[in-house]
């Protein structure tokens, strides 16, 4: 990607960013009080299972990533090991809860239930990583997907998404019962106080998806172009839908979205530059 090209499009997506935040800012109650239905069954389809596509395109990356990945001491392959293994395995977890708990119905209210989900997806988990470690070869490309989506989970996600929900403390929508006393607009912080609408983590995941771009560009432009709107279309179908549903306002979504969006555009520019001054 030319340096030119990096710039241009990051610019654009910061102002895009600041056009959206100032509207948003005096619209959020508005939008949500028009577009909010509870009775939504679409909505409430994407709110149990929004977040799972991405969820396992996060899973894929750190699988090739775990086979691919080169270190210079033995430290840091522990290190690396470590926390991919930790990563991977919270995401099974997290997979195997939405799917127990919205399609079977299953509450997890006793200790053994979470101690058997726990141990299940770790072993999982585990099994996992040893056969594509052993079975498995990637290309190049696919290579570079792996880091590009690690990059987008820590950049976009863990470091910014995450953090913020529980820090900033915004309350979501369906939860004023009616009474918008207590409503805040989105720069404003609240503290740890058990909100988490800000920003929102349906939004951020489902933009991850995005990182399959990179594996497109030996395919043909109708393919491209088909393959790259049906990933968009779905995730600002799950970002609405979160409007929908009461769960975020247009504010919560969109900065959810931004950081995803902007860590692939940095990460992507990033990788390519290291890869040109390799050659």
């Amino acid at each position: 990607m030319k340096k030119y090209q990096t710039k241009t499009t990051i610019y654009f997506l910061f102002v895009l960013w600041l056009v959206l935040a100032f509207l948003f800012e005096s619209s959020d109650l508005l939008l949500s009080n028009y577009f909010y239905n509870p009775k939504s069954n679409w909505s409430k389809f994407l709110e149990m299972y929004g977040e799972i596509p991405g969820l396992v395109i996060s899973l894929i990356g750190i699988y090739i990533y775990f086979t691919s990945n080169k270190l210079s001491s033995n430290a840091k392959k522990i290190l690396v090991y470590f926390l991919l293994m930790l990563l991977s395995t919270v995401g099974v977890i997290y997979i195997n809860f939405l799917v127990i708990s919205n399609a079977f119905g299953v509450r997890l209210n006793s200790s053994l239930e979470i101690i058997i989900l726990i141990a299940g997806s770790s072993l999982i988990n585990l099994f996992a990583l040893i056969y594509i470690k052993n079975k498995l070869k990637f290309s190049f490309k696919q290579f570079l997907f792996s880091r590009i989506v690690l990059r987008m989970l820590t950049f976009g996600f863990l470091l910014t998404t995450l953090p913020l929900k529980f820090l900033w403390g915004r309350i979501r929508f369906r939860d004023f019962n009616g009474d918008f006393s207590n409503f805040t607009t989105w720069y404003l912080p609240n503290g740890i106080n058990g909100n988490d609408s800000f920003p929102s983590g349906h939004a951020a995941m489902s933009w991850i998806l995005i990182s399959l771009f990179i594996l497109l560009a030996d395919k043909s432009i109708f393919r491209r172009t088909a393959i790259k709107t049906i990933i968009i279309g779905y995730a600002l179908l799950v970002c609405f839908s979160r409007i929908v549903i009461g769960a975020h306002f247009a504010s919560d979504v969109l900065f959810g979205s931004m950081f995803m969006i902007s860590s692939y555009v940095i990460s992507k520019h990033f990788l390519y530059e290291e890869q040109l001054n390799r050659k």
